[in-house]
């Protein structure tokens, strides 16, 4: 029985620590020389990506943690659909509408662009090794000592196998620009550690990187 309720807790444990979101860490940014705090009216929030869905995910998330800021945000996905960027549907930006993008933007109120891209991801393989634990040996009568102690404590031994887990990093690059000058006025590199989900890895990203955007003072509220 007590095997039982060791087992049921180490796989509570378990599902907690892989139920826990992953972390993004910026290690690095970079801001225009004599940049000063600007209000943008609208700014527009850009994935970089041929699956909408990815794209659409990612850009409502940093636009919803950029609203918590005060910032009025808007997704990409809701002003440039994907048959306006490839409306052959040969996987590449019409070069029809390079030109357009910029003004369908501006005629929807945009002066502020921030884009975000893979830059990189990195895939590993690990071993864990198999674990011991152990049940309860101790006993208020026989202390730790004696044959049927013993015995009973090695029987509530707990053996986790080892078992190979693959751990993946992904690094983006995330550009924010003015659309009035064109110019690019900060940057950001990131790196999300092991992300369980696009989910996951959009939140992740997005708290973190949406945090040292406005910390830079670019924008003013």
């Amino acid at each position: 029985m007590k095997t039982a309720i060791l087992l049921v807790l180490a796989m509570l444990i378990s599902m907690n620590f892989y139920s826990c979101s992953s972390v993004t860490d910026v290690s690095g940014t970079w801001k225009k020389p004599g940049t000063t705090s600007q209000k943008y009216t609208k700014i527009v929030v850009l994935g970089v990506s041929k699956e909408v869905v990815k794209r659409a995910t990612l850009e409502n998330a940093v636009v919803a943690d950029m609203k918590k800021y005060g910032i009025n945000a808007v997704a990409g996905t809701s002003i440039i659909p994907d048959t306006f960027i490839d409306s052959d549907g040969d996987g590449k930006v019409d070069e029809k509408v390079k030109e357009e993008i910029v003004k369908k933007l501006k005629d929807n109120g945009v002066d502020g662009a921030f884009v975000m891209s893979l830059t990189g991801k990195d895939e590993k393989e690990y071993y864990v090794p198999g674990t011991y634990s152990y049940g309860p040996m101790y006993s208020p009568y026989a202390g730790y000592y004696g044959f049927n102690n013993y015995y009973y404590g090695a029987w509530n031994t707990i053996y986790s196998p080892g078992y190979y887990t693959k751990q993946t990093n992904v690094f983006f690059a995330s550009n924010f620009y003015n659309l009035n000058t064109m110019n690019l006025v900060w940057s950001a590199q990131s790196e999300t550690f092991n992300p369980t989900s696009l989910k996951d890895f959009a939140q992740s990203y997005a708290t973190t990187v949406v945090e040292e955007f406005v910390s830079s003072g670019v924008v003013r509220k």
